[in-house]
């Protein structure tokens, strides 16, 4: 099966990206640690929100900068992140969380959470922070003609 060469090729250390779906698939495999519910609202949920960046010293985010709020898109019915308290003072100790949702001043709150997710939590890394899970789709923001360029620095980080 080829989840099982995408574990083998985690363990090694190559670099894994999960966006939504992905990063449903993450959770399951027990490759990120934590769980994905249905959103709060209990409906599908597609818009832009922003998301800050909380840890930019990783592979997938180096050319943002810390705290940098991104407009960046979401579309998905469970995106509500969720894990127990253990593995949420890890996430928080060793700066496992990659971005959480906020306004466009870069406030963390509850008005800014679009699904109800876990202290706003939109992306998480592993421990060694070769693989990223996250539900916002930078994909979908590397073209201004259509939306934005706030997606463009996570890929132009894998590239460095």
């Amino acid at each position: 099966l080829i989840i099982d060469e995408v574990i083998k090729a985690a363990k090694r250390g190559c670099l894994i990206l999960g966006i939504c779906n992905g990063f449903q698939i993450l959770t399951e495999t027990g490759l990120l640690k934590g769980t994905l519910l249905r959103n709060r609202n209990l409906k599908f949920i597609n818009k832009n929100v922003q998301i800050k960046v909380m840890n930019n010293e990783t592979k997938f985010s180096n050319k943002y900068k810390k705290n940098e709020v991104l407009k960046i898109n979401i579309a998905h019915n469970e995106g509500n992140y969720f894990t127990d308290n253990n593995h949420l003072k890890e996430l928080k100790d060793n700066n496992l969380i990659a971005f959480k949702y906020c306004d466009q001043k870069g406030n963390v709150d509850d008005h800014s959470n679009p699904n109800g997710s876990l202290e706003n939590i939109a992306g998480v890394y592993n421990a060694k922070k070769n693989i990223l899970g996250m539900m916002p789709h930078p994909e979908r923001m590397i073209d201004k003609l259509i939306s934005n360029t706030d997606g463009t620095n996570l890929f132009s980080s894998l590239l460095n």
